[in-house]
């Protein structure tokens, strides 16, 4: 499996061994930094590339800039004769990480609203409500998702 999405593009362009110079160029990004790229298009001498990080252990994320720098630094690298066309997009953490135990205690209070209620609204069972309010249950994302949009409307 190619660490390069459409990478099959460049095929009867390019000899194996830049294809192979891409390739481990690739795979150190996508292991160190969850970056991953994709060959939209080629054409006339123009390479067309999209970079894309998503999320990483460390919570650490590269701006635009630095997308689009590593992408040209890994492509104009082993292709020179190409004008390269970079279009990258940046991770965009999830709203729902600020969920905790402690913000929906702070919101239910901030809006009136009890377990009871959560329970009627989203169809889930108190108890299981009552568990993530209190902390004793982890939250998934899903669960943190869900609080989230519940108090934000």
């Amino acid at each position: 499996m190619s660490n390069i999405e459409n990478l099959a593009k460049l095929e009867n362009i390019i000899p194996e061994e830049k294809m192979l110079k891409l390739e481990t160029a690739a795979e150190r990004h996508k292991a160190q930094s969850n970056i991953s790229f994709t060959v939209d298009s080629i054409s006339d001498e123009i390479l067309e590339v999209s970079t894309v990080q998503n999320e990483t252990p460390s919570g650490k994320y590269a701006s635009e800039s630095t997308l689009v720098k590593r992408t040209e630094d890994v492509f104009s690298k082993i292709l020179p004769e190409f004008k390269l066309v970079v279009s990258a997009q940046t991770h965009l953490p999830s709203p729902a990480i600020v969920v905790t135990s402690s913000w929906i205690d702070k919101k239910m209070l901030e809006k009136g609203v009890r377990i009871k209620q959560i329970a009627f609204d989203t169809g889930l069972d108190r108890e299981s409500i009552s568990d993530w309010v209190t902390g004793k249950r982890s939250m998934s994302q899903l669960v943190k998702a869900m609080f989230y949009f519940y108090f934000s409307k």
